[in-house]
This record gives C-alpha cells, sequence and structure tokens, in this order.
C-alpha cells in the first residue's frame, strides 16, 4: 500500500524534475530586426534635420530677420531757380487788359522811408527771427562726449571727457547716422550721444575719413524714446556752391565758442578758398563771426539749411578766432559713402585747375594739375609726377578739378584706371598713359 502510495507521489511530481531548456536564439533574425531599427533611427533623424533646417533656418527666419538697411542719399536743396522771360510766353492770344495809369509816388514814398525812424524794438526783432531760425535747427544737433580712462603719474585712474558737437544726416531704418568730429574720439573707451530732450545714448564708430578726419556715429533707432524721435530733425543741407556767396547773413549753431551751447550771426565774408585735399578738393566758407579755435558746429543760412561744417583747423593765424567751414556740396558723396559703407579709392594725389595765367604764358595744358602727391600712394607707384597735368582717365577727358574727382568717384578700390597725363619735357608737353592700380 505504501509503496502504491509512493510511486502515485511520483508520477504526480514528475514534471518537476524535467529540464527547461532555452530556445535557441535565431541570429538571422535578430540581425534584420537590428538592421530596421538602425535604418528607423537613421530616418527619423535625417527627417528631424530636414524639418529643423527648414523651419529654423528658413521659414522662421522669413519672420525674424531684420530688415535689409535702406541705402542713405543725401540731397541738396538747390537755389530757386529764376524765371526767364521766354517761359513766360503765352501760346493763346490773350486780349489785352485795359491799361490803369498808376501815379508816380516815388517822391512820396522816398519822404515816408526818410521819415521813419526805426527803434531798438526794430532790430530785436530781427535778432529774434534769426533766434527762430536757430532753435528750429539746432534739433539736428547733439552734444557728442568721447570719455577716455587715463591714469595720473601717482597711478589714481580718472575719466577724461572731451565735447565736440555732432549733426544727425539721416537714418537707414535701423540706425541713426551722426556725423562729428573724429579727432576727439581717438582712444575713447566710450561715445556718448546727447539730444535737446536730454536722453543719452551709447553711440558707436561706423566709419572714419582719415584724410578729412570726419567720423559717422550711430545710434540704434530702438533706443530713442518716443519723445526723442518727434523732437529730432534732419538736418537740411543746401547747395554751399551755388547758393553762397560773400556778404549773404550766416549762423553758427552748435558749440561755436568752444564751450557749450552757443549761437553767433554775421556774413560770408569769402567762398573761394580752396581747402587742396587728397583725391578731393574742398571749399572753405569764411565769415566775421567770432569764434573759439576749438568751435564746433555747423554754418546754415537764412532758411535754416546747413552750408557748411565748422572746421577751425584751415583758419590762417590771424584768423584763428573766426569762424570758417567746410562747404557740404563737396562733402556730400563722402558722408553718403562713410553712411553706406562704401569703401572710397584712393589715388593719392593733390590737384589744382590750370589757370588761365599758366595755359597762356606756359602753355600748361588743361586739365588737373597735380601739385603733391602722398608718399608710397598708387599714383606713386604708378610713376605719376608732381607737376604732371592729368588730362584723362580712362578715355573721359579731364578739364578740371571737378571732372578728376567725378572720375575718381566713379571708381573703386583694386580699379585698374588708365590716366593720361601731359608731362613737361625740356619746353614742349608730352602725353603720356599711366596705369594705376587704385586702393582703399
Amino acid at each position: 500500500m505504501n509503496e502504491q502510495n509512493s510511486s502515485h507521489e511520483n508520477n504526480d511530481y514528475t514534471f518537476l524534475r524535467e529540464k527547461i531548456t532555452e530556445r535557441p536564439i535565431n541570429k538571422r533574425k535578430v540581425f534584420r530586426q537590428s538592421l530596421l531599427t538602425i535604418a528607423l533611427a537613421v530616418t527619423f533623424a535625417l527627417v528631424a534635420c530636414f524639418v529643423f533646417f527648414f523651419f529654423e533656418k528658413g521659414t522662421l527666419n522669413s519672420f525674424n530677420q531684420a530688415p535689409e538697411p535702406e541705402k542713405v542719399e543725401l540731397k541738396l536743396l538747390e537755389p530757386t531757380e529764376e524765371i526767364l522771360p521766354e517761359d513766360m510766353l503765352i501760346e493763346d492770344v490773350v486780349e489785352p487788359e485795359p491799361v490803369i495809369e498808376i501815379p508816380d509816388n516815388t517822391e512820396a514814398i522816398a519822404d515816408a522811408i526818410a521819415a521813419y525812424q526805426p527803434d531798438i524794438d526794430d532790430y530785436q526783432g530781427i535778432f529774434n527771427k534769426m533766434k527762430a531760425v536757430a532753435a528750429e535747427s539746432r534739433k539736428s544737433m547733439v552734444n557728442v562726449t568721447a570719455i577716455q580712462d587715463k591714469t595720473t603719474w601717482l597711478n589714481s585712474s580718472y575719466e577724461d571727457q572731451t565735447k565736440t558737437m555732432g549733426l544727425i544726416m539721416e537714418d537707414n531704418g535701423t540706425d541713426l547716422f551722426i556725423l562729428a568730429d573724429a579727432k576727439i574720439l581717438s582712444g575713447s573707451n566710450e561715445i556718448l550721444v546727447s539730444f535737446q530732450n536730454t536722453q543719452e545714448c551709447s553711440a558707436t564708430v561706423k566709419a572714419v575719413d582719415p584724410f578729412t578726419n570726419y567720423a559717422i556715429l550711430t545710434v540704434p533707432l530702438a533706443e530713442l524714446n518716443d519723445t526723442t524721435k518727434s523732437a529730432i530733425t534732419y538736418a537740411t543741407l543746401a547747395n554751399s556752391q551755388l547758393s553762397c556767396k560773400p556778404g549773404d547773413i550766416v549762423l553758427a549753431i552748435g558749440d561755436p565758442l568752444g564751450y557749450g551751447s552757443s549761437i553767433g550771426y554775421g556774413m560770408l565774408t569769402s567762398t573761394g578758398y580752396e581747402i587742396n585735399g587728397i583725391d578731393h578738393n574742398y571749399s572753405l566758407l569764411t565769415t566775421d563771426i567770432f569764434g573759439s579755435e576749438n568751435g564746433s558746429g555747423v554754418l546754415i543760412n537764412k532758411n535754416g539749411s546747413v552750408i557748411g561744417i565748422i572746421d577751425q583747423s584751415y583758419n590762417k593765424s590771424e584768423n584763428k578766432n573766426l569762424v570758417s567751414a567746410v562747404g557740404v556740396t563737396e562733402l556730400r558723396k563722402l558722408i553718403e559713402d562713410m553712411c553706406n559703407d562704401v569703401p572710397r579709392p584712393y589715388m593719392g594725389v593733390h590737384v589744382t585747375n590750370v589757370s588761365s595765367t599758366a595755359m597762356r604764358y606756359y602753355k600748361v595744358p588743361i586739365g588737373a594739375y597735380i601739385t603733391d602727391i602722398e608718399m608710397d600712394s598708387p599714383a606713386m607707384q604708378g610713376g605719376i609726377h608732381k607737376g604732371d597735368v592729368i588730362t584723362a582717365m580712362n578715355d573721359a577727358v579731364i578739364t578740371s578739378v571737378l571732372d578728376y574727382e567725378l572720375e575718381i568717384n566713379a571708381c573703386k578700390p583694386q580699379d585698374e584706371v588708365v590716366v593720361t597725363v601731359s608731362r613737361l619735357n625740356g619746353d614742349t608737353y608730352i602725353d603720356m598713359d599711366i596705369k594705376v592700380t587704385l586702393s582703399e
């Protein structure tokens, strides 16, 4: 009985003694699954990269990208043109109007003028009008402060501040462009611009012209508050070549006295002096207005238009305290190029017009006479000499300094130009073509 029970129990728990073996691995199947997993991962990564690139670099950038800066163009106000008699002719036949005889009151008018006695109020009224013109034009000016960290001989540090006036020229939709004297900016750690409503902003030097020492400063428009934007104006430029004559009333605004906001009234005393610059000549406007050797600002006419940038560095020693300015007509192209990041070509010559006396008595040919050449300039390296007369550039005839400036302005740095010069050989001038590679 016991044996039967034992046998039965052994039969019931036989499965507990069975050996469980692992299922064999199908290596080929595992390999295929692994390849499929890797392929799906790579495909997902490529799709993700494509989607990211498309939206981040393409679609999203089209919304986030800043607008392209606008090109700055400065315009000159031309003098009012006279109406010629032929412009007043009327083609249609018009019935003549009846002639009305006007009594001759010339003597009565002369007597009335002689009898009139102006008083101090009339004199003050004239100054009030000029003061109003100056105040309106002053809205286009800013105070520029250059801050430089210095150390005394006792090794204590201090901030040195130099001030000048800046002129608001234009904006390109992103930045405000301000013309200022570059001499005070050298070595500065920070440049501050103060607007008329006392808002102060940091400015950045965008471009500097080493030959005239003028600089363009930029202030982001986004940093200007609404009050400042509504208070400032852009400078209105007059054609200083055509509208300026000795005896014209002018106003010096900005800082002509050199110690803060100041103003001066007077007249133009001369407009014909020529500043013989490198590759470009500029006209100097002189006045009878008293000013400082360190004065800055602008000259404006009676309409409030800027005719010159005050620059005392060209004054003669006997006139060092009379306000002078460089005409804006000659500076316009330079300012535009600096605002638009346009590199200016450089040949390195000083030129002047050939006088009628030189042509008559010395047989000097008409053209741009070279008075001097910069050392190691493209002109010197090309073989141009002092005393040569430029008569053509790239087949364009040169008869004056203005012609030369127009041709050089049409070129770019690294351009190779063919300069035709007349050179004195004994008693006669001979023509020769010289190739010059312009630099920047």
